[in-house]
């Protein structure tokens, strides 16, 4: 037992560096960035990366949502083919994409075209990495060391670009090459040692089809995650950095959360416990912890982004105490969805639930925006992700219950 919990804390504590180094560089670039390249410019940097993330689902095609667990379920002598295939289909994805990403945001933007072509070429280029293969083999080293690695190396160099010569491209170029190095590393490191060829060839059509589910629902999910973002850029563009620097440390307090959800993916299913008691302890746990993350979200947003931006940028409680409520709503969807509704099979209420809350959320933040208040897009994102979370916590509800119906019987 000891031997297994050694094995599951190293596991755990390994994914968290990768987190956690990602994110402290984040963290550290927004003041840098800022300063360097002015408020407006790291505004619309931020927007790329935003909007460049919905275009990475189609790039990914759910193998970032699905790949880990399907890794993890089969023999390792076919997972190298199983990546190759999916590589093959993802690259084709890409070139795809990258055309129809840029006319988006010169769309939002009506900026230099060139630099936007360039931050869509860099900025999907994630999704053609390993990151999801590497979590299903339960090696974090190899993800630490080669895409944590030259991805963090590429930002560094990027910041230290750009406050030197103060030009966006700069940055843009040096993250791409870290990208690229993170990129091409994993595909070394995986097809390594192996022919990885499938026994037969895999046509495109069947590729799409099999991740049709997967990309479906983290297409919806997308929708409504970078819908405030472009709609505040639409109709308040005066307000979006401000707006921007509010959703980054938001999505950087979602991200503290993944180690604490890859934790009760891993105890709730546990076929020797009680899944019934660890997944009322799990959704408790998740509500508890999304109220102390939404508490600090709201209450320090304020006080961090006047750090952060060196003065020049404040977010108003305002925008700050809806983002704190919504982050219940993440952090209880995070755990009940993926650490509870899957153990039962539940997941189609996964795609239900995100359908739910775009169908809530989307009207309302394009309304709110269009209305000029940008805390009314905040509140209308934290209606929409409680309703995502709701609607998970009473399918699990039931699922519960009717699990103690059939054991009382």
């Amino acid at each position: 037992m000891s031997g297994a919990v050694r094995t599951a804390a190293g596991r755990l504590s390994g994914f968290t560096v990768s987190v956690g180094v990602v994110t402290l560089i984040g963290i550290i670039t927004i003041p840098l960035l800022t300063v360097a390249l002015g408020e407006a410019t790291w505004g619309r940097l931020a927007l790329i990366q935003t909007v460049s993330q919905f275009g990475g689902i189609l790039v990914a095609f759910g193998w970032g949502a699905t790949g880990a667990a399907t890794v993890a379920g089969i023999a390792a002598d076919q997972r190298p083919a199983f990546y190759r295939s999916s590589l093959r289909v993802r690259a084709l994805l890409y070139l795809l994409v990258v055309p129809a990403l840029t006319m988006v945001l010169w769309f939002l933007t009506r900026s230099d075209v060139l630099i936007l072509f360039l931050g869509a070429a860099v900025y999907l280029l994630p999704n053609l990495g390993a990151t999801w293969y590497f979590t299903g083999e339960g090696r974090p080293m190899r993800l630490l060391l080669c895409d944590t690695l030259p991805t963090m190396l590429g930002a560094i160099a990027g910041v230290i670009g750009a406050v030197v010569t103060g030009e966006l491209w700069v940055y843009i170029v040096a993250q791409g090459l870290g990208f690229m190095g993170a990129v091409i590393l994993d595909a070394v490191i995986v097809l390594r040692g192996s022919s990885a060829r499938p026994h037969h060839r895999v046509s495109l059509r069947t590729a799409l089809g099999g991740q049709r589910h997967a990309v479906s629902a983290t297409l919806v999910s997308g929708l409504y995650v970078i819908l405030p973002m472009v709609a505040v850029q639409t109709f308040l563009p005066a307000l979006q950095p401000m707006y921007a620097i509010a959703d980054r440390l938001f999505k950087y307090a979602s991200v503290a959360l993944l180690p604490i959800q890859q934790y009760f993916q891993s105890w709730v299913p546990d076929p020797g416990a009680d899944f019934r008691r660890r997944a009322r302890i799990a959704t408790l746990a998740a509500v508890i912890i999304g109220v102390i993350g939404g508490a600090c979200i709201a209450a320090l947003s304020p006080w961090v982004s006047t750090l952060l931006s060196v003065g020049r940028i404040t977010v108003p409680w305002e925008v700050s105490l809806p983002l704190g409520v919504a982050f219940v709503g993440i952090a209880t969807a995070a755990i009940v969805g993926y650490a509870c509704l899957v153990v039962v099979g539940r997941v189609r209420a996964l795609a239900a639930s995100t359908l739910i809350g775009a169908l809530v959320g989307a009207p309302l933040i394009l309304l709110f925006a269009a209305l000029g208040s940008v805390p009314a897009v905040a509140w209308a994102v934290a209606l929409s992700e409680l309703c995502v979370a709701g609607y998970q916590v009473l399918v699990l509800r039931a699922e519960l219950r009717t699990s103690e119906k059939e054991v009382t019987a």
